[in-house]
């Protein structure tokens, strides 16, 4: 038994050099860039090709992809930015990405810490549009880059195998970002409902009829198209709405409001395609005596399978009423005016 434990410790040592030699397949990496005092860091796992296809096989398209290996991929900045059109705070956040055969999106989301494959969409800040081109030369190992591009500008960079993807990022003068993103959550019935939207300020200007024009599709916030999820099926004003994720628009006018249910989502909130309505749904507008400064949306629980939306800016608020519903089915054709 002695001499088998001896055998077995001899063994051991033998090994351990051997091991130490192997290189690390995904090392972590980083990049870092700053401005005057301001800094911006990516923080990541770098897996290296090893002879098998990656883009659109290792990384598949349309699935969300971790954009790295091992733990999260992080983020962080002690300055607001904007990236391309969406405006960032600052602070610590995980970069996912999804990946398609052209229009990837950069997804930045506020959990962190987790492990690469860990991810929620109900935490996701912003999905931004990333610009793409096949490059000659093949990039072995995964690569981010932060490159200067102008006194307060630079170029956030991915390249791996012949894909180069980059997105144009500022670093923001205000000490606050104009319209930072924010996310209302409730849980009804058991299930998670969930709102996530650009919050503009009014900055003295005037809002309803004129920032938010009547008669015209609004936003309904800023940036990023406000995303609406939910996990059960509900009933606003007798209009099924499937458990799923959507955009939400507006039109406002003086009385009345409709609220746009939209199934096309991940676009900037300009991008607006009519023909992904699935709901138009008539609510009266309500006025508010004191001024709200920044636009706001909430989600109160009214009862154990109600709740209501509420929309407010400036002197208006929108109260949007919800019913958890059973039978609620997608058939594809718009409902309700």
């Amino acid at each position: 038994m002695v001499r088998n434990l001896s055998l077995s410790v001899l063994l051991l040592f033998s090994v351990l050099p051997v091991l130490s030699q192997q290189p690390i397949l995904s090392p972590r990496d980083s990049a870092e860039m700053s401005f005057n005092g301001r800094w911006i860091s990516v923080e990541y796992g770098s897996p290296v090709l090893r002879d098998k296809p990656v883009i659109g096989d290792y990384v598949p398209y349309n699935k969300v992809w971790r954009t790295g290996a091992g733990k999260a991929t992080t983020l962080k900045t002690n300055a607001d930015l904007r990236f391309a059109e969406t405006e960032i705070p600052k602070g610590t956040y995980t970069l996912y990405t999804l990946p398609a055969p052209s229009n990837w999106k950069l997804i930045i989301n506020k959990q962190t810490g987790q492990w690469g494959t860990v991810y929620n969409a109900d935490l996701d800040l912003a999905r931004i549009p990333l610009n793409e081109r096949r490059i000659q030369r093949t990039v072995d190992q995964l690569t981010m880059s932060l490159e200067k591009n102008g006194e307060r500008g630079g170029i956030f960079r991915i390249e791996w195998e012949n894909t180069s993807l980059w997105v144009p990022f500022q670093i923001l003068e205000d000490a606050f970002v104009a319209s930072p993103r924010d996310s209302v959550e409730l849980q009804l019935s058991g299930q998670m409902i969930s709102v996530n939207y650009g919050r503009p300020f009014r900055r003295g200007r005037r809002i309803e009829g004129h920032v938010v024009p009547y008669n015209e599709v609004w936003r309904t916030g800023a940036n990023e198209a406000t995303t609406f999820r939910t996990e059960v099926p509900l009933t606003v004003r007798d209009v099924e709405i499937p458990a799923g994720t959507y955009s939400l628009y507006t039109i406002p006018a003086p009385r009345r409001w409709r609220i746009i249910i939209n199934k096309q989502t991940g676009q900037q909130g300009t991008e607006y395609d009519r023909v992904q309505d699935l709901a138009r749904i008539t609510i009266e507008k309500e006025t508010l005596k004191n001024p709200v400064d920044q636009f706001t949306i909430l989600l109160e629980k009214t009862g154990e399978k109600s709740a209501v939306m509420r929309l407010m800016w400036e002197y208006f608020m929108i109260s949007v009423p919800m019913n958890g519903s059973e039978g609620a089915r997608n058939d594809g054709s718009m409902k309700g005016q």
